[in-house]
């Protein structure tokens, strides 16, 4: 039963990470209006939503997105201190900080690769981050995706990643082993 339910998550966690997440933000376009004989302009906005998709994330995106993942560090003690009337004060600070730094997981996980630039040079090729694309996807995320959306689509990215498989993947290239470890599932039929 257990490994039924074990095997299913893994179905669903492989579906998830093969197709991806996709979701949508209403935005604005700036649209330029010529006035009287091409003299003048006027500039209108214009609504418009655009689709993001988040796939499986590259290594070097995982490695951003754990630098993000690890600033995100909540004193419980600090809000439970209640003695002077200020941990409403101190999570209000924490909302503001830590759903910008939501906002810059999920830019950076809908950047992925295309956060490096590549450029060519004479000696080959070098990679520049696109560190005003990002800033520019964080604030628009930040202002106009609701908070329980942040929050499923940080979830959700946490699972693209698939940690614990590329984990366990690592395991078993360490070094010290003289034989390959018995699986979890073996285990279980004997």
């Amino acid at each position: 039963m257990e490994n039924q339910k074990l095997l299913k998550e893994k179905q669903e966690l492989d579906a998830l990470i093969n197709k991806g997440i996709d979701f949508e933000v209403n935005d604005y376009d700036v649209v330029v209006k010529r006035r009287f004989l091409g003299f003048g302009k006027k500039y209108e906005l214009k609504p418009v939503v655009r689709s993001f998709h988040i796939g499986e994330p590259t290594l070097g995106t995982l490695d951003r997105l754990s630098a993000e993942w690890i600033r995100i560090a909540i004193d419980d003690e600090a809000l439970k201190d209640n003695k002077d009337n200020k941990s409403l004060s101190k999570a209000r600070t924490l909302v503001n900080a830590h759903a910008i730094r939501c906002a810059k997981i999920v830019a950076i996980a809908v950047l992925d690769a295309e956060y490096l630039i590549p450029i060519a040079t004479k000696g080959g090729v070098i990679y520049k981050k696109d560190d005003e694309r990002l800033n520019r996807l964080t604030r628009l995320f930040a202002e106009k995706i609701k908070p329980s959306e942040l929050d499923r689509l940080a979830l959700l990215i946490n699972a693209l990643g698939n940690l614990g498989g590329f984990l366990n993947s690592i395991r078993l290239f360490q070094t010290e082993r003289t034989t390959m470890p018995l699986r979890i599932e073996q285990n279980n039929e004997d």
